[in-house]
């Protein structure tokens, strides 16, 4: 039989192991917590940095290409019209359709 101190340190000791159980819930809580905002900024921080490009892209920089594009479509038609730059247009057209071929030679 166990005597009565026996009994009041096992009531002390499963207090104390009580206590620690709790104190380790709550860290194990804090940490789970902070893994789940961790990889949540994560996946927005890699979301962010893929997709900022595209959407500067599309809404910056897009209007100016297809403004260049279509003044290079305007040169190249009055480049056509100027007497003696044929030639030019020909060199042009050559690298338009591709360097890497070659003409027959």
């Amino acid at each position: 039989m166990a005597t009565p101190e026996e009994h009041t340190e096992m009531l002390r000791l499963l207090r104390e192991n009580n206590d620690l159980a709790q104190q380790n819930n709550k860290l194990l809580r804090t940490l789970y917590r902070h893994s789940v905002i961790g990889f949540i900024t994560r996946v927005i921080w890699f979301i962010i940095l893929i997709g900022l490009p595209f959407a500067l892209y599309f809404t910056i920089l897009e209007p100016y290409f297809e403004a260049f594009g279509s003044n290079y479509g305007t040169f190249r038609a009055g480049i056509g019209e100027i007497p003696g730059l044929k030639g030019l247009e020909q060199m042009m057209q050559y690298f338009e359709h591709g360097t890497g071929t070659s003409s027959g030679q």
